[in-house]
């Protein structure tokens, strides 16, 4: 019997639920969750994340919060009826935005009484407010749905329990290579009930505008933020090579916590702007530099991480032998997974989008990596003894995620390598970063 509810408890979503964050956690090399003391423990909580990896924000989100949690997604994906059905099934509702016409956009009020029903019954509901994804460290102007609902919301129930706006940043190592890493920072609520009771205002587009102010200052303390799209690229690709830098004479990534490292690259950022505000014609010719250094590190093949290393001839050395031992393993894991990857390369290469990259990979684990499980444990408990059988699916399970830190592995050691005969580049990084210091 189906769920009469949105929010009602289902056996077959927690199942699949299960399934899927085995899938989330494989999808990253390191996932960390920071700033849960700033959830609310009572009261109704309307998430709002920044959108910069298309549906990984959404399934890091859903892993971030073990409780359950109802999505609003752009109601353009629930034309179809049968994927209209399973959306609403993995709790998904459709949120029309004002640039899909007016008629359609006053179905959102039907839409908006269940969100406020779901809030009402202590279940969070979770809306990306730009309302579209953009691979960029910023934020883009914020809709006013998630404000509009706060106030539905507050009007109902707010004389008996709270409503907060929970500012969320996302963060990600990379946004277009599978099995990178995942920071989810949950920021300062804003308390809706309490703001409109020390505020008055005249009417309800002053207090959504308010509100919005609000909470776009909130998100924007919880991500690396780069205020303008000006020289973008440079700007990113500064703050790359000064947080490189000061990991050269720090502590490796692998015992950094990612939230010191975003807190590193804000800093660095921050100070981006205001030497840029100080000394403009300086730093821009910095920023110049850094656009022109990302441009000759791409056409060299050169990985940003090889400039963190102190000495690149023992680095590359270690990771000759690491190949050499990770390759039989590897090889093992390229034909075990070799329907995975197959798959994931076409699929990959027809997206018009790359930031969908990793949700395609996410899916291939999820979807085929299923249907190959379910075919290889039968036969390999028929064809082998079971001994056999059972070290070949304990070593066939990570093959997928193991393909792709081995590619990965292999990518930065031809780095390093590459980066050891080209004095040029090094210099240059070296001469940028002491200017930008010195600036």
């Amino acid at each position: 019997m189906g769920r009469k509810n949105i929010y009602d408890k289902d056996w077959r979503y927690s199942a699949l639920y299960q399934i899927v964050d085995w899938c989330i956690r494989g999808s990253y090399r390191k996932v960390e969750v920071a700033g849960e003391e700033n959830i609310p423990s009572q009261g109704a909580q309307i998430a709002c994340p920044n959108h910069c990896n298309t549906l990984m924000d959404a399934l890091v989100m859903l892993r971030g919060y073990k409780r359950l949690t109802v999505f609003g997604a752009r109601a353009d994906i629930f034309h179809k009826p049968l994927f209209a059905k399973l959306l609403t099934f993995i709790r998904i509702l459709p949120m029309v935005r004002q640039r899909d016409g007016i008629r359609n956009v006053l179905q959102n009020n039907k839409t908006q009484e269940v969100i406020v029903d779901t809030l009402e019954n202590d279940v969070r509901f979770c809306l990306f407010p730009e309302g579209t994804h953009r691979t960029r460290h910023s934020l883009q102007v914020l809709g006013k749905g998630a404000m509009r609902i706060a106030l539905a919301a507050n009007e109902k129930f707010g004389d008996r329990k709270p409503v907060y706006l929970l500012p969320v940043g996302l963060e990600y190592g990379d946004y277009f290579r599978y099995r990178s890493t995942s920071l989810l920072t949950y920021g300062k609520p804003i308390n809706v009930t309490q703001f409109l009771r020390e505020n008055s205002f005249e009417s309800e587009p002053q207090a959504i505008e308010a509100l919005r102010k609000a909470l776009s200052s909130e998100m924007t303390k919880v991500i690396t933020y780069i205020p303008s799209d000006d020289n973008y690229e440079g700007k990113w690709a500064l703050v790359r090579m000064c947080a490189i830098d000061g990991r050269c004479r720090g502590y490796g990534d692998r015992f950094t916590r990612l939230s010191e490292s975003m807190a590193r690259n804000r800093a660095i950022a921050q100070s981006i702007e205001e030497k840029l505000s100080e000394e403009p014609e300086k730093m821009t010719q910095i920023i110049g530099r850094g656009a022109s250094f990302e441009c000759n590190r791409r056409k060299a093949g050169v990985s940003i991480y090889s400039f963190r290393k102190n000495n690149l001839v023992l680095s590359s050395i270690f990771k000759t032998l690491a190949v050499l031992i990770g390759l039989p393993y590897f090889i093992f894991s390229a034909i075990a997974s070799l329907p995975m990857w197959a798959v994931e390369t076409k699929i990959r290469k027809g997206a018009k989008d790359p930031a969908f990259g990793n949700t395609v990979s996410f899916a291939i684990k999820l979807a085929v990596g299923l249907i190959l499980f379910l075919i290889y444990t039968p036969l390999a408990f028929c064809l082998a003894p079971w001994w056999l059988a059972l070290a070949l699916m304990l070593l066939w399970i990570p093959s997928y995620s193991f393909l792709h830190d081995y590619l990965e592995g292999c990518r930065r050691w031809i780095s390093d390598i590459k980066l050891l005969f080209n004095r040029q580049l090094r210099d240059e990084f070296q001469s940028i970063v002491r200017d930008f210091k010195q600036l």
